[in-house]
């Protein structure tokens, strides 16, 4: 039965206890079944390390008797830039259409950076409807990119039938100010320009080389996520050996099923332009931008799908983040045309 308004107003939220361990777990298999990609809030041991260590930051919503009927959480992507991601939101059915997860997003955004020091915050809100969208805007989220297909139905509780995979927007809500200079890839000088007018971020632009360093070794790290079926390459430095190396890693993903790579590339690099097109050779398009990427310096995401994305069921609210996607399904279309 959905609660009373006097429920609805007793609903606490605040930040992560050990005792809500095992409630989360049950909202998450209540909620998402086993099929949320991140078992970590499946195993109350090991969130509780999680939360301890600062690698995750939880934020619940609980009923009087303390029962966990909502979550929201912010998840390390750098510990030298305190730089994390928001993720992991979960409402119980019956709890829903109280406005229960917007106080518990605001929550999330707004007050770890005072309790623990949290200097950046990456969003992804969900495309197959703009609600979070909205919430993000209010909270002064800047529209960077749109990762196509990112994450199956089932991650966000979704019966696959009407979203085979879900896309997102690329954002974020606040990072410390760092002015920069980046090196322009030629190829999407209008797209970035468009994208950095947006961030109110102080850079200067250079135009990168067009080709590879005559030697060295290329280094990045690639991430695998089974259950979403998504491979993550951070490259940390492009090397004369760049193309070879991101073949190597591909096959490597491809072996445990993966239909979704990215590739970040570091914009501080002169060598990201010539980096950017033997990505397009290989069929990647334009993700988009961050500029609190890791080491605290601009990141340029390249991405590949496997198969021809749902474009018509991509769900965007704003006039800046139908610009991208059209940008987005322009460039995807452009790289597969050579194909």
């Amino acid at each position: 039965m959905p609660a009373s308004d006097t429920t609805r107003q007793e609903i606490e939220i605040d930040f992560f206890r050990i005792e809500d361990a095992p409630g989360i777990a049950r909202l998450f298999r209540q909620v998402y079944g086993e099929g949320y990609p991140i078992r970590t809030y499946y195993l109350p041991d090991q969130l509780i390390e999680e939360n301890a260590a600062g690698r995750i930051i939880s934020c619940v919503a609980r009923t009087p008797a303390g029962e966990v009927i909502g979550h929201n959480a912010l998840v390390l992507l750098d510990a030298a830039t305190h730089l994390y991601e928001n993720a992991a939101g979960a409402v119980l059915s019956s709890f829903r259409g109280q406005a229960i997860f917007p106080r518990l997003f605001k929550h999330t955004i707004v007050n770890t950076a005072k309790r623990f020091g949290v200097e950046g915050i990456v969003g992804e809100p969900v495309c197959s409807h703009t609600h979070v969208q909205k919430m993000c805007l209010q909270l002064g989220f800047k529209e960077s990119g749109l990762e196509v297909d990112l994450m199956p139905a089932a991650a966000y509780g979704m019966e696959p039938g009407a979203f085979s995979r879900v896309s997102v927007l690329l954002g974020f809500f606040m990072h410390r100010p760092k002015v920069q200079t980046i090196q322009m890839p030629m190829v999407y000088r209008d797209e970035l320009e468009y994208l950095y007018a947006g961030m109110n971020v102080e850079r200067t632009f250079v135009f990168s080389r067009s080709d590879l360093p005559a030697g060295g070794s290329s280094q990045g790290n690639m991430n695998l996520f089974d259950l979403a079926q998504v491979a993550r390459i951070a490259m940390d430095c492009i090397g004369a050996d760049f193309d070879s190396f991101i073949s190597h890693l591909e096959s490597q993903a491809r072996e445990k099923d993966v239909v979704i790579f990215h590739v970040w590339l570091p914009l501080a690099s002169p060598f990201a332009s010539a980096a950017t097109d033997i990505l397009r050779e290989h069929c990647y398009f334009l993700g988009g931008v961050l500029p609190c990427w890791l080491n605290g310096e601009d990141g340029l995401l390249m991405q590949k799908v496997t198969q021809e994305p749902n474009w018509k069921g991509i769900a965007l609210y704003s006039e800046r983040a139908k610009r991208i996607g059209e940008m987005i399904s322009r460039d995807w279309k452009c790289v597969n045309a050579r194909v």
